[in-house]
Parts: C-alpha cells; structure tokens; sequence
C-alpha cells in the first residue's frame, strides 16, 4: 500500500471515509467498499433499537478467501468506540458474528466491555486476526460474560500452549456455555496437546466443532480418551480432518464406554469401508448377547451425508436399521437392546428381515416361540426389582438374567427366526379358499 495521506481530524473522528479514500492509499476496489460498508453497520447499529437480535459485521463479502482485512487504528477505532458506547448495556441483541475484520487488542479491549454488558448469548469470531494476545483478551471476555452459551471460533491458529491454558481456564468453571467450536484453529503436529488441554475443562460443554483442522492420529487418541470418560457431551463434529482408519478404530472402542454422545460426524475424512464397520460395531456387535448388552445404544456415527436421502439410501440396512435404533428418543436403553437381540436373530444373508428360509419350517411353531422371547423382555427388571432391593443383589440378578437370556440367543440365532408379526402374510390364494368356503356354507 502506498503511504497514507493525512485526513482531517473531523471527519476522521465523526464521517464514514468513503471507498475512494481506502483505493487511494492501496486497496483494492472491493476491500474498500467492504470498510466503507463496516464504517456504516458499525454507526447503524449505534442508532436506536430497531427490533434486531443479531450484530453481524462481515468483512468477508462472500469472498470466503480466509483474508483478513487490516484497517489502521487511528481510522477505524473511533468508529469501534461510538459502537461500545451506543451498545453498552444494550440488552436487546442476542448474538454478534464478526468475520473478516482484524480485531486489535486496543478494538478487543473497546468493544469487549460492552459486549459483557449486553449479556449475550451467541458469539461468533472467524478470520480476525487474534494472535496470542489477541487470544488472552479474549479468555477474559468469555470468563466475565456468563451468558454466552454459543462460541465459535474459525480461522484463528491455537497453537500455543499458553493460549490454550487461558481458554481451559475460561471453559472451566462457565456456567452457561454449551456449545464451543474451534473450525480451521488447529494443524500442526503439536496441536494434540493443545487440543488436550482445551478438553480437559469441556466436561460441560454439549455440543463441540472441531470441522477443517486437520486432526491427526494424536488428536484423534486425545479424543478417544475424552469420549471414554463419558462427559455430557451429546455431539461431537470432526468433519474434514484426516482421520484415518486405525482413528477410526480407537474412537469405536471409546463409544462402547460412553453413554451421553448422540452424533459423531465423520464427514470427509480418510475413512474407508473398514473404518466404517468399526463404527457399526461399536453400535451393533452382534456376535454374543453380551456383545449386543455392551454396545453403544446412544450414538449415531456416520462417515457421510446424512442430509442426502439419495447416499442414505445406499448404505448397508443394517447399519440403517441400527442408526434408527440408537436414535430413536422414545424408547429406553432397553427397549433398544430387546430390538438389536431381534436384529440379530432375524438378520440373514438374503437380506434384512428376509423370510425366504422360512419356506421349509413349520409355521405353527414359530408365533409360540416369539412369544416367549416376547414375555423374556418384557419382564426383564420386573421380577428382580420385586424380589431384590440391595445393590449388590441386583447386579447378581441382571447377570443371571442375561445367562438366560444369552442361552436362548444362541439357540434361536441358529435357527435364524425373523420378524413374523410384521413380515408374514397369508397367501392369496389361500385367503381366497377360506372365503369360498365360507360362502358355501
């Protein structure tokens, strides 16, 4: 950029500086008119309340290049200040979205103060340009504003120790924040300890981004050892990084520990059909009674677009009836087992639920033996919640259930029963016979 000429003080202070003045000392056409457009959503929303809940201050202007636009201080901070002071306990905004305007400590220490005193609820940073000080300030702000519960940081590098520390200590204790993202933060090779220390102070936090960072086989450990302590996290978003099969892995064994996760997005990562099978195990391992019990009933992880009913169509359907199972909301943990155990004597190689093997079996017997699976499940609990009180009782009389149960599972399962009472129908032209007859007489 050229040298800047001066401006004068009045207008510096008090009037938008207009597009023609940013080309003149450099910029670019569209950057300019991006600082005069700043300049003037910075002096509307200064003006009286006119029923807005959102601040949005976009720098971007659709360019999504991850740039930054830099806008000397003396210029721009006025303006910055006129909007603290209009907005200082300003209750009526509920969120603020800042992208692509650099945010220097002396713009971070102006308009911080006020956005405390507005008690918002949603924050949202991407490509301002905080640096480590930056950062700092921004610990700060999230410990002091107890309202936030949405917080979402992109483009900003979290890559220092340090930084992580402040932002743990902010995370630790806060009493309202649930949802934290950290999108395109993280990448280098260090970034697993960083990661690590900024989970050890989410075990409050419901739903966590960590989309576009290039998360690596240390990271994905880091994660692993997180899921398995089972924190009240319900979603967890690791879409485009580079998780690989063996990560894959090491997260399906932390969801058979873990009972609070409903959503694992893996999302265009490096996750082939072997990665995929994992995850379906860890939901659904039918190989013993056992297995199936100690399966994670909760979870719904996917390695594709789950908004796409064209791709959802082509997935294997027992990994559709599965994912149906563990999130269905109105059912209990048990229920879900009663129907993986049912899952699992009916599934064939024909396909699911497939009833061509029923052509040589006597039907007659088939409805009697449902039954008593039926009358099983659906006493599972009662009669021990009844007899026993004691806790020590009661793990004894769940494991002698679940033997019993277990000995009917492998007998029923090789003789591979499916769903009659929702499959079978009568032939028609036997139904038609039965009429005749009826009619004859």
């Amino acid at each position: 950029m050229s040298s800047q000429p001066p401006l004068r003080r009045s207008r510096r202070l008090a009037s938008i500086i207009p597009a023609s003045y940013w080309i003149s000392i450099g910029y670019s056409q569209d950057d300019a008119k991006l600082i005069e457009k700043l300049q003037n959503d910075l002096k509307r929303y200064c003006e009286e309340d006119r029923g807005e809940t959102k601040i949005e201050l976009d720098g971007e202007g659709g360019r999504r290049n991850e740039e930054t636009i830099n806008i000397p201080n003396r210029y721009i901070l006025p303006h910055w200040k006129r909007f603290a002071t209009a907005l200082n306990g300003r209750t009526s905004f509920e969120e603020i979205n800042i992208r692509g305007i650099s945010l220097p400590v002396p713009v971070l220490d102006t308009i911080f103060p006020a956005l405390i005193s507005m008690n918002l609820r949603d924050v949202v940073l991407c490509n301002v340009g905080l640096g480590n000080d930056g950062f700092q300030h921004l610990s700060s702000f999230v410990k002091g504003s107890t309202s936030i519960r949405y917080l979402a940081l992109g483009g900003e590098e979290v890559h220092d120790l340090t930084v992580a520390e402040s932002l743990s200590n902010a995370l630790h204790s806060h009493s309202s924040l649930e949802h934290a993202g950290f999108i395109d933060c993280f990448g280098n090779a260090t970034d697993a300890i960083v990661l690590e220390k900024i989970l050890e102070s989410c075990g409050r936090i419901k739903v966590f981004g960590l989309a576009m960072n290039r998360l690596r086989s240390e990271a994905a450990i880091v994660l692993a050892d997180f899921i398995r302590n089972n924190p009240i996290l319900q979603q967890l978003d690791l879409e485009h990084n580079n998780i690989s099969d063996n990560d894959a892995l090491i997260l399906a064994a932390s969801l058979k520990k873990n009972t609070n996760l409903n959503r694992l997005d893996l999302q265009n990562n490096n996750i082939t059909e072997e990665g995929e099978k994992a995850l379906l195990n860890a939901l659904y391992d039918p190989t013993s009674m056992d297995s199936v019990v100690e399966s994670n009933h909760t979870c719904m992880a996917y390695t594709y677009d789950i908004k796409n009913a064209t791709v959802v169509a082509q997935r294997p359907p027992i990994e559709t009836e599965v994912l149906t199972i563990n999130t269905n909301n109105f059912i209990d943990i048990k229920k879900k087992i009663r129907r993986k155990i049912v899952l699992a004597l009916c599934g064939v190689d024909g396909g699911l639920f497939d009833l061509s093997h029923l052509n040589d079996l006597p039907l007659k017997l088939m409805p009697r033996v449902l039954e008593l699976i039926q009358e099983f499940t659906a006493s599972r609990g009662k009669e021990f919640i009844r007899i026993h009180t004691a806790t020590r009782t009661d793990l004894i009389g769940k494991q002698t259930e679940k033997d019993t149960l277990s000995r009917l599972f492998h007998t029923l399962r090789g003789w591979e029963l499916p769903l009659l009472f929702e499959n079978l129908k009568p032939k028609k032209g036997l139904a038609a016979g039965k009429r005749k007859r009826k009619t004859r007489r």
